[in-house]
This record gives structure tokens, C-alpha cells and sequence, in this order.
């Protein structure tokens, strides 16, 4: 086994500056040549002072054989002078690392020897003593748990009060400024999902350098919760969500999880290319001493490579791990002649069943079922029964205007109280100084075949606005994507005339004004920005007004066809 390693021609490994550059077709994947050891976790015990639904390693406050300080000391010892600090992050997890009574001399020693090491904890048993001896330690980087609110974090970790707690150790993290990156990350449940905005908004204005979005895989103690194991629709949901954050200034990442449908030339829905990289690039040290790959996968017999207590770790590491870099792996029967093999190679290792010999989550079972009705197929209201129904729900007259009256083959309805919102906002009718200049709002609602129903209209932000020209950008875009979040988290919480069966609210357009004396018809932008927000939402509306004149139009699609427009009263 090659024991160096060529990176952009950099080379890596046990005597790389003796060594003639090696054969590396992609240094990031499976089929690497060479193994560099890039990320090192050291879990330091399993004991830990929550419970929480989804532990893969089903850890509990159980006392165990660790580990002593010193062996974990003589192994990065080892590491050190074999394969040098640089370029090695080491991750100390468990468990709940900050239980054990000497973590700090583990760690201490670790950067006295040159590693740079980060932590991974729940953030409940950290104190201002705690954040001193973190600081003098010199600790990197730390990413601390929180998966929803303050009820549902506490009761899906089975720790009351600890939501508080933690927030409040974030805060002093903040203020002690030292610490290079701050991690949260949120493991997405059926449960949680609802509060991923919430909690968003809560983490912007803590001010952390990134949130890590997770799925709850059905691994450990997840097996035996089942229902929150989320569904199609529910990772829809999380890549929209990743993708409008992922530029923020709380940037949204994804974990290594799955296989989701990249190929060579175009990421997957989450930005991203996979790979697994586990006993490639990434290797553990179990509290035990076992020698292993990521702590998330299966603790099977022929996944542990050896225990440092008898083996030399450096020795395990460059000439073992044989069942990891293998690249057929995890290629099971029903991979064979699957079209994303060669990007998906059987999925994450922690995902694989090996008695099965099968990925127990498949991309193409969820992504590529073909649904049992055709979306033409399935019934969709007629316009006089949504009409009846907005009708009942809302107690409106049977008062409504058309514009136009016929024709078209896309009809966008507002409720009476979106017109009003939408009469109010632009001051419909009247002179007013406002909106003299240009306006805009998000449309928000429910689409149901080839009806829009307009449901809520909200203020939207423009740039540089002008009475006859406002720029819009995709922060103005995701601030209205906010509003429909916001909207969805709390409709349960409303009047019941703001509760229907038609279900979650999406963004179905925009609502812009051109005022009197300017032409009433898209511009080139109004075009471009239209396309742009089709390309984006699939289905788009854009509804061009003329508050003094009264005047009001629709267009849908990216060919911009004019839709008909009926205003409930």
C-alpha cells in the first residue's frame, strides 16, 4: 500500500520528501491510489448525559472501559511523528467528550504536539470554567447539537431545561473570541422540520459561522423510532431550504449523508458531489481502542482493523482497511446495473446493511419512484367549486370581478383577504406618496393544477426604488421565502379563517407597481427577473400594477402568458 500521497502535486505521507509523486486519478473519492489521513476522531467515551431518539452508537451514562489519558496521548504520539500534525483535523467526540475528568489533558497534549483538534458536544456541561480551559487548550473549532426549539430539542434529547443552557454557551463562546469556527448542527426529523426557520432565525442573530443540516438515518437507537425517519417531500423541503442559505451570511451546509443524484458535470440538490470517506480519508479511535472508520457506521467485527492497544496504529492505517477502499464495497444485487453506481458506489457506509448486502436508503427507490397517478391524472377542483370553497372558509359575497373575463388557460384567484392586503399595500385607487414610486409584494399560497390561489400578500424589499425603475436580487427573493416559512410555522396558531385543508403555502410570485405616468407592461428586467424566478420555482406569477389608474395584469410561466386574474370580495 502506497504510503504517500500526491495532491495538486503536493505530496503527502510517511517520507514525502524522499518520495517521486504517485498516480492519483481523484485524491477525494474511492478510487484514490493513495490514502492520506486527512480527519482523525477520537471519541473519548461513550458515556453521555442525554438520551437521545437518534444515536447510532446508542450511547447512555452507562460507565465503560475507556481508554486511559495516557494511551490516547502515546497514539497521537505515534500519529505525530509518523505522519506529521499537519493536514490532520482531530475531531474528540463520544458520547458526551466534556464527562470525562481528563479530556483536557488528552487534548492539551494533542496541541502541544501540534494537532489542531475541535470539539463535538451537546453543549450542555459547558461553563465559564469549561470556555477557560477550551481557550487555553487552544481549541479550533467546536459544533454543538441543537435540533429544533426549546420543547422539542429537550424532549427529542430527553434533557429538560437543556435547550436554555445551551443557547447561553453559544453566546459566551461568542464573547470569549477565540474559537475559529462555531457549528450547530440539526438533525432533521419528522418532528423538527417545522422549526428549521425558527431556529435559523434565532442562530443568525447569535451570529455562528455555520449551521450542518443533517437526516436522521435509521442506525442505533433511530431504528427503534421509526416515525421520524422523514420522507420524499421532506428532503425536497431541506435541499430548497440549503440552497436559498447556502450564500447567507449563516451559511446552511449539508452533512455527509447520501447519494442524492449527482453526476460528474452537475452537483446534487444540496451543492454538492458525494462521497463517503470513510477508512479513506477519515479514521476513529473508539474509547475502547479499537481502530475503526467514521463512529457513525455499524461496529461490526470486519469493519474493526485493530486496537491500538496491541497494533500500531500508523501500520493499521496504511496497510489494513482493505474492506473500506475496496471500490466494489458496497455494491450490492440491485446496484449492478443502476445508472448512478459510479457516483453513488452503494451510498454512505453507514447507510449500507451488509447482511442484506444492500443500501438501506436508495436515491433511486425515493427520487425516481414513479408515482401510482400521473399528475394529470389526479382530480383537480373545478374554478366554481374552489370559488365556493374560498367562499365557505371566508364568508365573502358572492361579489368578484374577472381580468381578463376568458381564454386563458391559467387562472390565478385572490381571496378577499389577499385583496384587501393587496388593495392596502399599493394604495389602490388613490395618489399617495408611496407609491408614486415602485412597490412590491410576495404572493403566497397554494397552486392546485392550473389555479393559483393567493392566500396572503406580504411586503417584499426593492433596491434603489424609483418612480419608474427598483432592483430586485436574490436577498430580496429570500426574505420573501422567509415570509412564507414564517407564515407556515404559524397558521396552526391563527384565526380559523387562515385554516384549510389545501395545505402548506408556498411563494407563487410576485406583485409589482408601475406607477401612473410609466408604461404598463413588462420591461426587459421585469422579463428577465420573471424567467429567472420560473427557473428557480418551477411554476411563477408575476402581477404588474397600476395603483392610480387601477390597473392590474397577470403573467405565468417562462413564456410570460397573461393568466386570468378573479379578485374575491
Amino acid at each position: 500500500m502506497p504510503n504517500t500521497l500526491n495532491i495538486g502535486g503536493k505530496v503527502y505521507g510517511v517520507g514525502a520528501e524522499k518520495s517521486a509523486p504517485i498516480s492519483v486519478r481523484n485524491p477525494y473519492t474511492i478510487d484514490s491510489d493513495g490514502h492520506r489521513l486527512c480527519n482523525l476522531f477520537l471519541e473519548v467515551t461513550q458515556r453521555c448525559n442525554a438520551f437521545c431518539d437518534h444515536c447510532g452508537s446508542r450511547c447512555d451514562s452507562k460507565k465503560r472501559e475507556e481508554l486511559s489519558a495516557e494511551d490516547f496521548k502515546a497514539v497521537l504520539d505515534l500519529v505525530a511523528r509518523k505522519l506529521g500534525t499537519k493536514g490532520i483535523m482531530l475531531n474528540v467526540t463520544g458520547g458526551e467528550p466534556l464527562m470525562r475528568k481528563d479530556l483536557f489533558e488528552i487534548v492539551e497534549h494533542a496541541a502541544n504536539i501540534g494537532f489542531s483538534w475541535g470539539l463535538v458536544t451537546n453543549g450542555m456541561l459547558i461553563t465559564d470554567d469549561i470556555i477557560e480551559k477550551l481557550k487555553e487548550t487552544n481549541m479550533k473549532t467546536i459544533t454543538i447539537s441543537l435540533d429544533g426549539m426549546k420543547e422539542t430539542h429537550e424532549h427529542f434529547r430527553h434533557v429538560e431545561g437543556c435547550f436554555d443552557r445551551i443557547i447561553e454557551a453559544i453566546q459566551k463562546l461568542k464573547e470569549a473570541n477565540f474559537v475559529e469556527h462555531i457549528q450547530v448542527t440539526f438533525v432533521a426529523t419528522k418532528n423538527n422540520l417545522k422549526e428549521l426557520p425558527d431556529l435559523y432565525r434565532l442562530l443568525t442573530m447569535i451570529g455562528i459561522d455555520s449551521l450542518r443540516v443533517s437526516n436522521i438515518d435509521p442506525i442505533g437507537r433511530a431504528c427503534d423510532n421509526e416515525n421520524l425517519l422523514l420522507e420524499r417531500e421532506d428532503y425536497e423541503y431541506l435541499f430548497e431550504f440549503i440552497q436559498r442559505h447556502s450564500n447567507s451570511s449563516l451559511p446552511v451546509i449539508w452533512s455527509c449523508t447520501h447519494y442524492f443524484g449527482n453526476t460528474n458535470d452537475t452537483p446534487d440538490p444540496t451543492g454538492r458531489k458525494f462521497a463517503c470517506f470513510t477508512g479513506i480519508h477519515t479514521a476513529s479511535i473508539l474509547y475502547n481502542g479499537d481502530i475503526f472508520g467514521c463512529p457513525n457506521i455499524p461496529r461490526r467485527p470486519e469493519l474493526i482493523q485493530g486496537n491500538i492497544l496491541k497494533d500500531d496504529f500508523v501500520d493499521v492505517w496504511e496497510n489494513k482497511f482493505q474492506i473500506y477502499r475496496n471500490p466494489e464495497r458496497t455494491k450490492g444485487k440491485e446496484c449492478e446495473n443502476c445508472k448512478n453506481w459510479r457516483f453513488c458506489r452503494g451510498d454512505s457506509f453507514h447507510n449500507f446493511d451488509f447482511d442484506k448486502m444492500e443500501p438501506q436508503y436508495c436515491f433511486k427507490r425515493m427520487f425516481e419512484a414513479k408515482s401510482s397517478v400521473k399528475d394529470e391524472e389526479r382530480m383537480v377542483p373545478t374554478e366554481k367549486a374552489l370559488i365556493e370553497k374560498i367562499r365557505e372558509k371566508q364568508e365573502c359575497s358572492l361579489k368578484f370581478e374577472v381580468i381578463p373575463k376568458a381564454g386563458f388557460s391559467t387562472t390565478v384567484i385572490f381571496t378577499p383577504k389577499a385583496v384587501c392586503e393587496l388593495k392596502n399595500i399599493f394604495h389602490y385607487g388613490e395618489c399617495h406618496p408611496t407609491n408614486l414610486y415602485e412597490q412590491q409584494v410576495a404572493l403566497i399560497g397554494n397552486k392546485i393544477g392550473n389555479f393559483y390561489i393567493v392566500k396572503f400578500v406580504v411586503p417584499a424589499v426593492l433596491i434603489n426604488r424609483a418612480s419608474n425603475m427598483a432592483a430586485t436580487n436574490d436577498f430580496c427573493f429570500n426574505l420573501a421565502l422567509d415570509e412564507v416559512d414564517i407564515i407556515n410555522e404559524n397558521i396552526t396558531k391563527s384565526d380559523l379563517i387562515y385554516q384549510d385543508d389545501f395545505g402548506k403555502v408556498c411563494l407563487l410570485g410576485l406583485a409589482h407597481s408601475h406607477p401612473k405616468g410609466t408604461d404598463f407592461r413588462f420591461s426587459m428586467n421585469d422579463t428577465k427577473n420573471h424567467k429567472e424566478y420560473c427557473d428557480k420555482m418551477k411554476s411563477f406569477i408575476t402581477v404588474l400594477v397600476n395603483p392610480q389608474e387601477e390597473l392590474l395584469v397577470c403573467f405565468e410561466g417562462k413564456d410570460c402568458i397573461q393568466a386570468k386574474l378573479i379578485l374575491l370580495h
